[in-house]
């Protein structure tokens, strides 16, 4: 799975060219976040055709043929100068953390409701269908309990595994859950930069997400690469790092393809990188223009497995069963009216514990202001992230036609995990300043 992935993965050198130049001094940090970079360009790229062409074999067929060339592109590039993507001491750390993603997610068979009736219930109907169309089967009223209008990136690659395989179980097509760790695992270890005290930063966010990793849902998942991406797109407003543009924008796009919820974030993140730019123009005017070219490219890419699936879901007529839009205004009046607001903001903030996500932060915030330090560009867009995604879900939890009690409340601690990894995200942006300068930052002048 992993050399087919690293093929299409390849091809990011093809689409970025000037990554090349930014490559010859890199470090191993800099290696294992090139790594996890070209691992989710090859997801991505595989989601898009398969969706693209729906049918099963004939994505295959397509998907190795871009593989190969991306490989045969690659050792091209390697023989002409380009560094190692990664050293072999790293390379024995790559094979023994995938033997650790094998242990955390195939040491249990798929048992949860969300795991068995909806991911990977999508998944076996395109693997026995063979069709991402599932033979028109996803508009039929008794599978509706499933929310078939729900992305597919793990089911379509839950599907493949098994159909390369011949054959369904309760543990082979959460391999597709193992495509999705190491890319993220990589990335945590890449934030180390020879700080290895920042290791707590690697092991909160894997404790908080333990058992939402290996039980099948896609909430751990969501929440570390939107914490990934989240980070990712702070730091790259801080030095221009075109490997951390890629990175916030690949990782944005697997968000974006796992849940509903990858929407907001998506538009989040989007509405504050644009508010960021304009309010420092100057700092991004740099006349190197092809750089951001080529993160167009990359935002057409991350996009597309959205906008293909956007067009499957009109034509089969699949509608989100939130009722989300105007109609939801008499809602939030109600709940706004009957103290419904008071019961979520107990539940979200004080029994999913996001007041203690949210005082770390500001501890750490205070710390640095008291060193005479001013944060960087990266905290505060993390933490503005982080906030206004809670404030969204709030929103959307007001909104819901279904009971708050029964329904959706029980849902918080995995509703909140994103929050709590982008706030660990804004407070590694404060520290990551220890001993690196750090750009201007939006508070004070520049």
């Amino acid at each position: 799975m992993f050399p087919y992935l690293f093929g299409l993965g390849s091809l990011l050198f093809l689409v970025c060219g000037s990554i090349k130049g930014e490559m010859r001094p890199c470090n191993d940090s800099y290696r294992l976040q090139l790594l996890a970079c070209m691992l989710v360009l090859g997801i991505e790229l595989n989601h898009s055709t398969v969706l693209l062409l729906s049918n099963l074999s004939q994505s295959l067929m397509v998907g190795c043929a871009l593989s190969i060339l991306g490989l045969i592109y690659f050792i091209v590039s390697r023989v002409k100068g380009l560094p190692r993507v990664i050293s072999l001491g790293w390379l024995t750390i790559f094979i023994s953390l995938y033997v650790a993603c094998l242990l955390i997610v195939l040491t249990e068979p798929l048992h949860g409701w969300d795991a068995r009736s909806i991911w990977f219930f999508h998944g076996k109907m395109i693997f026995y269908n063979a069709f991402v169309d599932a033979g028109g089967d996803w508009s039929l009223p008794s599978i509706g309990f499933s929310h078939p209008d729900y992305p597919e990136l793990i089911p379509i690659l839950a599907a493949q595994i098994a159909f390369v395989a011949g054959y369904w179980n309760e543990y082979l097509p959460k391999l597709s859950l193992v495509a999705l760790l190491l890319p993220a695992v990589l990335s945590l270890m890449s934030i180390l930069r020879g700080k290895w005290w920042h290791i707590i930063f690697i092991a909160v966010p894997l404790l908080f997400t333990h058992q939402w990793l290996k039980n099948g849902y896609m909430d751990g998942y969501l929440a570390l690469y939107a914490g990934l991406a989240t980070f990712f797109w702070g730091r790259w407003l801080d030095n221009k790092s075109q490997l951390d543009l890629i990175s916030g924008i690949l990782f944005l796009g697997v968000v974006l393809d796992l849940k509903n919820e990858g929407m907001l974030i998506g538009l989040i993140i989007g509405s504050l990188v644009f508010s960021f730019i304009c309010i420092r123009i100057s700092e991004f005017k740099t006349g190197n223009y092809v750089k951001y070219f080529e993160g167009i490219a990359f935002v057409l890419i991350s996009m597309s497995g959205l906008f293909l699936w956007g067009r499957k879901k009109q034509i089969l007529g699949l509608q989100n069963d939130l009722d989300l839009g105007l109609n939801s205004l008499p809602r939030i009046y109600e709940r706004l009216a009957d103290g419904s607001l008071a019961i979520i903001l107990k539940h979200l903030y004080v029994l999913d514990h996001v007041n203690m996500s949210l005082g770390i932060f500001l501890l750490s915030l205070v710390w640095t202001l008291r060193l005479g330090r001013r944060p960087s560009n990266g905290a505060i867009f993390s933490s503005l992230v982080g906030i206004f995604y809670f404030c969204g879900i709030v929103l959307i939890y007001l909104a819901t036609p279904f009971d708050l009690v029964t329904f959706h409340l029980p849902t918080g601690e995995r509703t909140m995990l994103p929050v709590h990894i982008m706030l660990l995200a804004a407070t590694l942006s404060l520290y990551r300043g220890d001993k690196e300068a750090l750009e201007p930052s939006l508070i004070g002048t520049s």
